[in-house]
């Protein structure tokens, strides 16, 4: 599975992106993710499978959704403010239809 994060500068969830990747190493799948600017979403398009959008800017979620032309849903609030690597991935999961 392929997981985008969108926050709004690409940074405050560069962390997330490594406890996502981490949790999922952990349990013995293999996953891409990555975490980028609301600037940068047309290089972007077609690349992942998922889209979580940073709390921050869910009043952007439905132009990312449009851009992106994936599943897009805003990182619950609780898993972002303490970094649940594990909550983002299950919510990415259920977002792609396996869970």
């Amino acid at each position: 599975m392929k997981i985008l994060l969108v926050c709004n500068a690409g940074m405050s969830s560069s962390i997330l992106v490594k406890k996502i990747i981490d949790y999922a190493h952990s349990i013995g799948e293999e996953l891409y993710v990555d975490a980028v600017s609301s600037a940068n979403l047309d290089e972007c398009a077609g690349k992942y499978d998922v889209c979580l959008v940073g709390p921050q800017i869910e009043y952007a979620l439905s132009e990312i959704s449009m851009c992106l032309k994936i599943p897009t849903e805003v990182i619950d609030m609780r898993i972002y403010a303490v970094v649940d690597g594990k909550g983002a991935y299950e919510q990415a999961l259920r977002m792609k239809g396996k869970k």
